[in-house]
């Protein structure tokens, strides 16, 4: 693989604005088709059970670093870590997050990205470079910006505003994603609109 997404999704949530409260959501329907209910809830990427043991030992290896981002992150971009938390903070279940204040984590093994925005992306995201390798530089169309990003640097950037792309480098590189997925908005401020339900806590 060139890249594995350890991803929270809320996307194409079945919405329960307007359903009735006493109504359980198995037993309502619209005209002939009955309520979808597997997509009322936040739910992960597949690669999540494919590859959760990577993710186990890639927790453990870089707990510490993760660690030292969520401080900085926490000390210097303070308003931005507490609306990324809420939401990591209200997915199902109390699970948290292994890299706060974000929900999700992609993995790139040496990859080459072409000039992109990530329109799911909410707000900020944060880019760690890793490898032994020269070139790779993280380019920001817009801002003109180019971050050489060496072993362990990393930068934070609102990926869905600004197109950005990576160069071409040698050796061997990966790069740490962290990022929330937009919709997930929607779960933490109103559980995609069943918080009346008498049926959903």
């Amino acid at each position: 693989f060139d890249c594995v997404h350890f991803s929270w999704y809320n996307r194409y949530a079945t919405k329960g604005t307007g359903a009735p409260s006493n109504v359980h959501p198995y037993e309502l329907h619209l005209g002939n088709a009955r309520t979808n209910v597997s997509q009322m809830l936040p739910y992960t990427a597949n690669d999540m059970a494919e590859y959760g043991q990577l993710f186990d030992n890639l927790v453990g290896a870089f707990q510490e670093v993760f660690l030292w981002i969520e401080d900085v992150f926490r000390v210097h971009l303070s308003a931005d870590y507490e609306d990324l938390a809420r939401i990591v903070e209200s997915l199902p279940g109390n699970i948290g997050s292994q890299v706060m204040p974000f929900a999700s984590l992609v993995m790139n093994l040496n990859v080459w990205t072409e000039a992109h925005r990530d329109k799911w992306d909410k707000s900020l995201c944060l880019v760690l470079a890793i490898g032994d390798f020269s070139g790779g530089a993280l380019v920001l169309k817009e801002q003109g910006l180019v971050f050489e990003l060496r072993n362990g640097n990393f930068a934070v950037f609102c990926s869905s505003e600004s197109t950005h792309f990576n160069l071409d480098f040698t050796g061997r590189r990966a790069s740490f994603v962290m990022q929330t997925d937009i919709e997930l908005d929607k779960w933490a401020k109103g559980h995609n609109g069943w918080s009346h339900s008498d049926f959903f806590l």
